[in-house]
């Protein structure tokens, strides 16, 4: 075929091209319709959709299954006084959750001190339904962080503690990440099955103060409710990342207790890990106490500037001090363990500060006026 001849059929090729596959044709050559078309495309993304969805689903089954094992149920037993008896009776005062750990190959439950606060004594639900009695072994008041250990080891179980580990809490989390909460609200989960729900991190790096005060919390949007408090957050990997402990409230009204707002806050992983090991040993754990209270100061343009020192806490180990920080000094730093870590803002100082031990080593650097001034010294013990 000469040039001329192809001239025909390359334009036509070309116009194709341009223009998109031709029309689809039916065996008999006559068109398929736009709409027929659209339904077997829509149906096609359906079931693809379905199969993807249906994977997901599988994997938070499987998920929900390993994690339910060592999730367990806190009861906090008091003593009452039982008409017609001369000695009180232990009775289920209260309760919550709690999450089985392993560390060095012994079993440890974590849980809030909010959830043991009070008791007389001290069981847990495990997944078995098995009501097993615990001692509370430690705790870290000041943060919410208390361990429990079991009377008497556990014997032919399916529960083996979950590793606490300061990356999970650290690594891959942000806003709109998937997490799973486990727990016993409403003491729903007394027969030893917990109650699962599933939800996204909303909010990290979140400060609540009060009696118990949550630095660098998770916020998240998983249900949960009175119960679920000391009871375990984790990814869908089934990786523990945090204990839930706290939830945002609307007005409370006479004889409704406060329910989820769609706004749950969980220590992170990193902070229980920080502690987990002075939990563990002989004498009390002791969390790291500077007595500085700050606000984030900002610059003309409103960029972060350091944490203005706004008190001096009167039992701060820099009290004593020739030098120490006044009321509108600049806080720009602080050094631990040779590391120096630089301070724009408020929330920065204090989740450093959430993660370090009493009697740890720090150097604070401030300034005043123009003049940049240090203090070193070990952090102190707040007094319970």
């Amino acid at each position: 075929m000469r040039l001329t001849q192809r001239l025909p059929l390359l334009l036509c090729l070309g116009l194709g091209l341009l223009l998109g596959p031709s029309t689809p044709l039916l065996a008999d050559d006559e068109p398929v319709s736009a709409a027929a078309e659209a339904r077997k495309a829509a149906e096609e993304a359906y079931q693809s959709a379905l199969e993807r969805a249906s994977g997901i689903e599988d994997s938070l089954v499987k998920a929900v299954d390993k994690v339910r094992l060592n999730s367990v149920s806190v009861l906090n037993m008091r003593n009452r006084k039982v008409p017609g008896q001369s000695t009180p009776v232990l009775v289920k005062a209260s309760g919550g959750s709690g999450v089985i750990i392993n560390r060095s190959g012994k079993l440890w439950i974590l849980t809030n001190v909010h959830v043991t606060k009070g008791h007389n004594a001290l069981k847990v639900v495990t997944h078995d339904g098995v009501y097993r009695d615990v001692i509370q072994h430690d705790s870290i008041p000041e943060y919410d962080i208390a361990l429990l250990r079991f009377k008497d080891k556990p014997k032919r179980v399916k529960f083996r503690g979950v590793s606490v580990k300061a990356s999970n809490s650290t690594s891959g989390l942000r806003e709109g990440t998937w997490v799973i909460a486990t727990g016993n609200p409403f003491f729903l989960a007394e027969d030893g099955r917990s109650v699962t729900t599933l939800g996204v991190i909303s909010g990290m790096g979140r400060f609540l103060g009060g009696q118990f005060q949550y630095v660098g919390a998770i916020q998240h949007d998983a249900e949960v409710n009175p119960g679920n408090s000391g009871g375990p957050l984790w990814d869908l990997r089934g990786r523990f990342i945090g204990i839930n402990g706290k939830i945002a409230t609307g007005s409370r009204i006479r004889g409704v207790r406060p329910t989820n707002t769609g706004a749950a806050f969980s220590l992170p992983a990193h902070q229980v890990d920080a502690y987990l090991r002075q939990l563990i040993d002989e004498g009390d754990a002791e969390a790291g106490f500077l007595g500085l209270i700050t606000a984030t100061a900002k610059d003309k343009k409103g960029k972060a500037m350091g944490a203005r020192v706004v008190k001096l806490d009167a039992h701060s180990p820099m009290a004593g001090s020739k030098d120490r920080p006044k009321k509108g000094d600049l806080v720009t730093s602080i050094t631990v363990k040779g590391s120096v870590k630089r301070i724009e803002t408020a929330s920065e100082l204090r989740e450093i500060l959430a993660v370090l031990s009493a009697g740890t080593v720090v150097t604070v650097k401030w300034k005043t006026g123009k003049k940049y001034k240090r203090w070193k010294g070990p952090l102190g013990d707040k007094k319970r």
